[in-house]
C-alpha cells in the first residue's frame, strides 16, 4: 500500500530578519485553495545556515527564533524547519531538499522563491538537478516589481518590504516596527541586533 503524498510548500531564506512580506507569503501558502499545485498540506519556512555569497548574518538560532515569532500565529500547518543547522556547512538548497526527501520520502515539495532569486537561479549549485528533483514545482513571488517573463508566477505580489530596509532602519535609529511582527521587533531590541557596531549587517 503506497503512502499518501504530503504536499509541502517550502520557503527558504536568510530571514535576516523576517519581515511582514515573509509572513504574507506564509499566509498565502497556508490559505491557497486554487488548482492542485496551490493546495498545500503544510508550509515550512527554512532559514539558511549561512549566506551563499558569504554575507554576515545574525546567529542561526536567533533567526530561527525570529521566524517562529513571526509565523507562530498561523497555526500547526505552518512550521519553521531548522534542518540546515543539522547539515554540513555550507548547505545549499539542493542539499537541503535531498536531506528532506531522504528523511521524509512521502513529501511532494514546492519551492517558493522571490523574483531576485529566480533571476539568479543559474548561479545556484546544481540548479538543473534541483529543478528536476522538484519536478518543476517552483513558484515565484514578486515584490513590487514585474516578474521575469519566464518565471512560474505564484499569482500575487508583495509590498516592497525587505530585510535590508529593516536593518538599515535599525542602524539609523529609525522606526522599523511597521515592517516586522511584534515578536521579531522584541527579539531585535532584546539582542541589540543590526545596530551600528553590533557585528551583524
Amino acid at each position: 500500500m503506497s503512502t499518501a503524498r504530503q504536499r509541502v510548500a517550502l520557503y527558504g531564506g536568510s530571514f535576516n530578519p523576517p519581515h511582514m512580506g515573509h509572513v504574507l507569503i506564509a499566509t498565502w501558502a497556508v490559505t491557497a485553495q486554487g488548482d492542485g499545485r496551490l493546495r498545500f498540506d503544510q508550509t515550512r519556512l527554512v532559514p539558511t545556515l549561512g549566506h551563499p555569497f558569504a554575507k554576515e548574518l545574525a546567529p542561526f538560532a536567533t533567526r530561527v527564533a525570529m521566524v517562529e515569532a513571526a509565523v507562530g500565529h498561523l497555526g500547526p500547518r505552518v512550521k519553521v524547519d531548522p534542518i540546515e543547522g543539522r547539515l554540513p556547512a555550507p548547505s545549499y538548497t539542493i542539499d537541503t531538499i535531498n536531506a528532506l526527501l531522504a528523511a521524509e520520502p512521502e513529501l511532494e515539495l514546492t519551492w517558493l522563491m522571490g523574483a531576485d532569486a529566480w533571476r539568479d537561479r543559474m548561479k545556484w549549485k546544481a540548479w538543473d538537478e534541483l529543478w528536476a528533483l522538484l519536478e518543476g514545482r517552483v513558484l515565484v513571488v514578486g515584490r513590487g516589481e514585474d516578474l521575469p517573463s519566464d518565471a512560474p508566477a505564484a499569482g500575487f505580489a508583495l509590498p516592497p518590504f525587505s530585510s535590508t530596509a529593516v536593518r538599515e532602519a535599525v542602524r539609523a535609529g529609525k522606526p522599523y516596527d511597521w515592517m516586522v511582527p511584534e515578536g521579531v521587533a522584541a527579539i531585535i531590541a532584546r539582542d541589540g541586533l543590526y545596530r551600528a557596531g553590533a557585528g551583524t549587517p
